[in-house]
């Protein structure tokens, strides 16, 4: 039988997205990054600072203060609470990218449209009509978010992915559909006599600054994995590609990793292992999935099994599995 409280709790759930549009709100007008650590501000000057009204704005840090994301008295004055320090800028743990780029207006009118999943159809393209990477390449301002935030995960991702495993005698190592380059950087800052190459989409490639490339020792090359990966390195990583296709295009981006491959190469598929049980799997493992729906329709998470599936069926045998101090998982494989 259901409690009171179980009322409660699933009616916040219900109504969720309001408060993920307050956050994106806030977090576009960096109002945690006009908070000194320790100081209280008056929403006027707030408001003020921001270019926006005083009345609104006191409303929402009002709202969010509710669920103990800033502290607001009730004759206006405005504070951190532990949650909206995780919304500044400079937060070790930042979340004010991810604040952003959940709610943002690609993503948040895709999931307007979700139901056309259950029927065959990619939310996204009924939204947009228009494919998601289309999508980012018209919106650049929206793509460089969707960088920022791959690069600046909460779950310290690239650097869990540098520590957990020996890159140590790799002379060059291509990281496929690498964004802006983040977990090459991590990596080469402990491997530093190898080289890295990020190989992405032509805009994403554009977007890395010289300063990002680490003295040279990352190079760039724009291409297109579902048509050729550039060929002769000693390690080919792919870090949170997988899950954003269906399994007929994974199968096309291994063999195209695999005619790449030297003797000896290895890859390297960094992705969340989907747990089938959700009982036992992380929350936000499972919202990922759904987000891969709603992006690409039949892109998902997948578990290990599932991956191995995906290797053999591309011409290569899976070696190990590596957790990483992260939420991802590092899954090894070679050449059958």
């Amino acid at each position: 039988m259901c409690t009171q409280s179980d009322v409660e709790a699933l009616d916040l759930l219900i109504r969720g997205f309001q408060v993920s549009r307050m956050l994106r709100l806030v977090a576009d007008l960096a109002v945690a990054d006009k908070l000194s650590d320790d100081g209280v501000r008056n929403v006027d000057e707030l408001a003020s600072e921001c270019g926006v009204q005083s009345a609104p704005l006191l409303r929402v840090l009002r709202a969010l203060s509710a669920f103990d994301v800033f502290r607001v008295t009730v004759d206006g004055q405005v504070s951190h609470s532990p949650r909206s320090r995780l919304l500044r800028s400079d937060a070790p743990t930042s979340l004010r990218t991810a604040a952003r780029f959940w709610a943002a207006p690609g993503s948040w009118r895709a999931w307007g449209e979700l139901d056309a999943a259950l029927t065959g159809g990619i939310p996204h393209q009924a939204a947009w009509q228009t494919s998601r990477f289309d999508y980012l390449r018209q919106h650049p301002d929206e793509a460089r978010l969707f960088d920022a935030f791959m690069a600046g995960m909460r779950d310290n991702r690239h650097e869990a992915i540098a520590a957990a495993y020996d890159f140590e005698g790799a002379a060059l190592i291509v990281d496929v559909g690498g964004g802006n380059g983040e977990t090459l950087r991590h990596i080469l800052r402990r491997f530093p006599r190898a080289r890295g190459l990020v190989f992405d989409r032509d805009d994403v490639i554009e977007a890395i600054p010289a300063a990002a490339r680490l003295d040279g020792l990352i190079e760039v090359q724009a291409g297109d994995f579902l048509q050729r990966v550039p060929a002769g390195a000693h390690i080919y990583l792919l870090v949170r590609v997988l899950h954003d296709w269906s399994d007929e295009d994974c199968v096309r981006i291994l063999k195209n990793c695999r005619a790449a491959m030297p003797a000896k190469a290895r890859l390297l598929i960094v992705e969340q292992l989907l747990d089938p049980d959700p009982q036992r799997g992380r929350p936000t493992a499972y919202l990922l999935d759904i987000q891969m729906m709603a992006m690409f329709g039949s892109a998902r998470e997948r578990s290990r099994e599932e991956f191995e599936r995906l290797l053999s069926a591309s011409g290569f045998v899976a070696m190990r599995v590596i957790p990483a101090e992260s939420a991802v998982s590092i899954v090894e494989a070679t050449s059958a």
